[in-house]
């Protein structure tokens, strides 16, 4: 029988690290707690990955014997489920190498257990580090930083409250004029609507929040300005 994670088993209380705090999720639509800076980019990663499905923080209690005999509790970072049928779920633990370094032996006691959890659960255990998360994607990271300040802007409006009416006409002739041409540039396609420094200004802002929804695609793996390409998938 598959294990069902729903609720955390660990609330991270903000109070006691500067570094902790909580992002709202779009992928489970609701808000993810963090003890780390880490952390936060990861999630990050994860809220951007098309093949992320949902993730849950503090998914599990495992309990392992430390080397003195004495039973001990480990709660792993994050759980997470793709789309992909196919593909395990993956329990993972985020970690600094410069910690994984300098705590082996007491690491690789929990990290033994989860991994015997795993293969009896049938999940997969991993470890992603500092390297992981910003080295090897830091182009990324920096372009999905930037885009999520858009992502949910419209969403966080209270249109009832406030009498304002989200005009889409302008976001579907964006997406129109994005699938004509395979060739454009975020710069070149909003200067055939328009010149007026104040609405390009708008249709800018628009732009961003559509890539940032996937309605409109773009390299997110290259370096983001008005001069990147953008497509329709």
């Amino acid at each position: 029988m598959a294990l069902i994670f729903k609720k955390r088993v660990r609330e991270i209380n903000c109070k006691y690290s500067s570094l902790s705090g909580q992002i709202s999720s779009r992928k489970i639509n609701d808000t993810v707690q963090f003890e780390s800076s880490l952390e936060r980019d990861f999630i990050y990663l994860l809220e951007f990955d098309t093949q992320v499905k949902r993730y849950l923080e503090q998914p599990i209690e495992i309990f392992y014997k430390d080397s003195f005999g004495v039973y001990r509790k480990y709660i792993p970072d994050f759980i997470i489920t793709y789309h992909d049928k196919f593909r395990k779920d993956e329990v993972v633990e985020i970690k600094y190498v410069k910690d994984l370094r300098e705590n082996k032996n007491q690491l690789d006691l929990k990290f033994k257990a989860a991994r015997e959890f795993c293969k009896k659960n049938n999940l997969l255990f991993k470890i992603c580090t500092d390297k992981d998360i910003r080295d090897d994607n830091a182009l990324f990271l920096n372009n999905i930083k930037f885009l999520g300040r858009y992502r949910d802007y419209f969403d966080k409006i209270d249109y009832k409250a406030t009498g304002l009416v989200f005009d889409t006409s302008y976001a579907v002739m964006l997406m129109n004029k994005a699938s004509e041409s395979r060739n454009s540039t975020i710069n070149s396609l909003i200067s055939t609507i328009t010149k007026d420094k104040n609405k390009r200004a708008e249709l800018i802002f628009l732009m961003w929040y559509l890539v940032a929804n996937n309605f409109i695609s773009c390299d997110l793996r290259r370096r983001l300005s008005l001069d990147s390409k953008i497509w329709i998938d």
